[in-house]
């Protein structure tokens, strides 16, 4: 059952790159680009194994349970970023399996940090197959296979497959079968993305560059078909379409759908929304209020000044812009939007962004502002019990009171972030990072969103990192798309060996 559902998740990868490779043959046809054929040759691969492992799988009595399925998602995204890279070796656009490893689970795992330093240089294949595999990791692929393909899972396991993949505290029923929730789920992510293509084609992009840019801002990945990210096109009305769907993108998709039904009761007491709102309006004015003081400031240099925005409009425009990309952990660059150019205070503010993320349920990265709310809620109660130790104090978020277990889960997650933290930081540094260097790496790399600072920054060169580092970093890009636990269970003897149960 396991190779089954394997080799039809190969099929829907097959199916990407055949979409690809029909992109690819239009612009062979007018423009004399030839790798229409490494994708076709990859698709081959793809379907070949895929097939094979769907036919073994069809043979294969036992179904799978809940522990089964940890492993499942795993080697899933493992699985799709193996052959994922295939038209990057095959084409020449990467000569090597890490670069082209490490550039393929960047897309997949929505991180955005890519190897490439000739970006404008490649193929229309090649960028587009970047979109596709950070438009089809935005959502999730499994669920996308829940979604479309329900045969493949039935009952519980649909929904132990979905919470496996799925961002967030918990996993939210919009209907009454994970499968209607998957499909509702994923065509909200189609819409936004049509919606996004539409109004960045009447702008100045070509179509071609409006469904790329589309698909990578609706998955929050932040690639793009032009190494100057955004900031290529020069235009205020591009970086503000980005700001308005970076936004969409990185609120619980399940409001949508609450919109659609008519229950604005439920959004106007989504306390997660709110706050992640407000959060962004709070850092736009700390932002601001930092290009505004900083010339005032000991130890800030002319060279720093010289990138921060002239005037009031633009101060607001760059503030803006910069705190919703990392907010919503897309990556993008805007114009004069390199913040390593700005200081120290901008770095430390932006890490602390890149930390949180969006909203669970989400195509963004972090660790959720749900999960934030949790903590402090949880210390408040903490400081409280200490005052009143006779009193008993609940956590609500939303007007609903969090159960003990999943408190205990989100303390569990942060514990183990800040031990991977650690535990990074020590190995990237032996590695040869500096220790700066380390910590930023892990936070943008584990937090999906792959621009940095110093060795990762937005003017770095990731191509330069050692052969090490890129495989360090793209484990930290796994764990932290699959938010730790998914991976970590993998690790243990008894996810893989079923005890039997004895009678008594």
């Amino acid at each position: 059952m396991k190779s089954k559902l394997f080799g039809v998740l190969l099929f829907i990868e097959t199916a990407a790159l055949l979409v690809t490779a029909l992109v690819a043959y239009y612009y062979h046809i007018h423009y004399a680009e030839n790798d229409y054929q490494y994708f076709l040759l990859s698709a081959g691969i793809t379907g070949a194994v895929g097939m094979v492992m769907y036919v073994v799988g069809r043979f294969q009595k036992k179904g799978f349970d809940s522990d089964d399925t940890f492993v499942i998602v795993s080697l899933s995204w493992i699985m799709f970023s193996l052959f994922g890279m295939l038209p990057f070796l095959l084409s020449g656009s990467i000569d090597n399996v890490t670069d082209a490893f490490f550039e393929t689970i960047s897309g997949f795992t929505t991180t955005g940090c890519t190897i490439l330093s000739n970006v404008d240089e490649q193929s229309h294949g090649i960028l587009f197959w970047r979109s596709v595999m950070q438009w089809l990791g935005g959502l999730g692929i499994v669920v996308f296979t829940i979604a479309f393909i329900p045969s493949v899972a039935k009952g519980s396991r649909r929904s132990s497959l979905f919470a496996a993949e799925a961002p967030g505290v918990s996993v939210e029923k919009l209907l009454p079968t994970m499968h209607g929730t998957s499909r509702v789920l994923w065509l909200i992510y189609i819409f936004l993305t049509l919606s996004c293509a539409v109004l960045y084609a009447l702008g100045p992009m070509s179509v071609f560059d409006a469904v790329c840019h589309a698909m990578t801002t609706i998955s929050t990945g932040g690639y793009s078909t032009h190494q100057d990210s955004i900031g290529f096109f020069q235009s205020s009305y591009i970086e503000n379409v980005a700001i308005t769907f970076m936004i969409l993108s990185s609120i619980n998709f399940a409001m949508f759908y609450f919109l659609m039904v008519g229950r604005f009761d439920l959004l106007r007491s989504n306390e997660e929304v709110k706050v992640y709102l407000l959060t962004i309006v709070v850092m736009t004015l700390v932002f601001m209020g930092l290009f505004h003081f900083g010339p005032h400031f000991n130890g800030v240099t002319e060279a720093q000044l010289a990138n921060y925005p002239q005037g009031g409009a633009d101060n607001f425009h760059v503030s803006f812009f910069h705190v919703v990309s990392m907010m919503s952990n897309t990556g993008f660059s805007g114009q004069n939007c390199n913040y390593d150019q700005w200081g120290l205070l901008f770095v430390i503010a932006t890490l602390l962004m890149q930390i949180v993320g969006g909203c669970a349920g989400s195509a963004s990265g972090g660790i959720k502002m749900v999960r934030v709310i949790v903590i402090f809620k949880f210390i408040r109660n903490a400081l409280k019990e200490l005052i009143h130790p006779t009193n008993v104090f609940s956590i609500k978020i939303s007007g609903q009171t969090i159960d003990e277990l999943t408190v205990r889960r989100v303390c569990n997650y942060l514990s183990l972030f800040i031990l991977l933290f650690a535990l990074n930081v020590v190995v990237l540094t032996c590695c040869g990072m500096s220790v700066e260097d380390a910590c930023s790496a892990f936070i943008t790399y584990f937090s999906n969103l792959g621009v940095g600072s110093g060795a990762t920054g937005p003017g770095a060169e990731v191509a330069e990192l050692s052969t090490a580092i890129k495989w360090i970093l793209s484990v930290d890009m796994l764990i932290g798309r699959l938010e730790i636990i998914t991976v970590f269970l993998i690790f243990f003897r008894s996810t893989w060996v079923t005890t039997p149960q004895v009678n008594r």
